[in-house]
């Protein structure tokens, strides 16, 4: 915000625009099946054993550790899935662009410019 308030301090009238970078579809597709595949394990674990009985598999070693710290485990499910579905949308998209021609874009350079960067230049 510090960024915008300067450069509206120094050129008045200055038209500042942002929008996000959309994310590819692939990426999109990545982000669908965590979400699927959190929510089903959430299930699974919500519901003890009865999957396992019904579906007619055996019950995984393992399994019984997951139970017995099943907040955690439904809780640690929920942030890692939401943090790995967030992260297949974002872009890291910074472009800026004057009068249609492109000044910089991270996607390019790999970082942000500073407020430096445009002054000097």
């Amino acid at each position: 915000m510090a960024v915008r308030q300067n450069l509206l301090a120094r050129h008045p009238g200055l038209k500042i625009e942002g929008d996000n970078f959309p994310a590819t579809p692939l990426r999109k597709l990545i982000s669908s099946l965590v979400f699927y595949a959190k929510m089903a394990l959430i299930l699974i674990l919500v519901t003890g054993t009865k999957f396992f009985e019904v579906t007619g598999i055996a019950i995984p070693e393992w399994y019984a550790g997951v139970q017995e710290n099943k907040l955690m485990t439904i809780v640690g499910l929920f942030f890692m899935g939401n943090m790995v579905e967030s992260s297949m949308l974002s872009s890291g998209a910074f472009e800026i662009t004057v009068n249609g021609n492109q000044v910089w874009s991270k996607i390019e350079t790999g970082y942000l410019p500073s407020l430096e960067h445009f002054f000097t230049n």
